[in-house]
């Protein structure tokens, strides 16, 4: 069973070296991963080291682990985590059979201090929706 698992773990890595639309990832770059299995498909949650951007993901696992949707995240409220943002990243990242919750630190460029929101990126079958967020809590 562990070398099925371990077998699988692996495939989920090599087939993040293509993106949609032929956009590469290199995958000795990525710094923090994540997956889960929603019911036919498997959901990826990515981050590229030195990259504000998250990067989310369905895979076809029946289909070589094809890449089936691509949704990357780079800003909040009209915002661009790149430019209008002195930090920016995620936490708390976990899969449910609705997609993925997880957490959005940030610090504004002006000195209000760091803020925290909840957030969902909903993932049915091969569709990934726009991320969703609660109200702002302030440290």
């Amino acid at each position: 069973m562990k070398k099925i698992v371990i077998l699988q773990f692996f495939s989920l890595f090599l087939a993040a070296g293509v993106m949609a639309a032929g956009e590469e990832v290199d995958c000795s770059k990525i710094s923090e991963a994540k997956s889960a299995r929603l019911n036919d498909v498997v959901a990826r949650y990515m981050r590229i080291y030195g990259e504000p951007c998250a990067i989310f993901q369905v895979l076809n696992p029946r289909n070589s682990w094809e890449v089936i949707s691509t949704k990357t995240v780079c800003s909040f409220g009209g915002k661009s985590f790149e430019t209008d943002f002195a930090d920016a990243h995620f936490e708390d990242v976990s899969f449910s059979s609705r997609g993925a919750h997880l957490t959005l630190s940030f610090t504004p460029l002006e000195g209000t201090g760091e803020q925290e929101v909840k957030c969902f990126v909903p993932i049915e079958g091969g569709e990934i929706d726009a991320m969703v967020c609660e109200s702002t809590t302030t440290h």
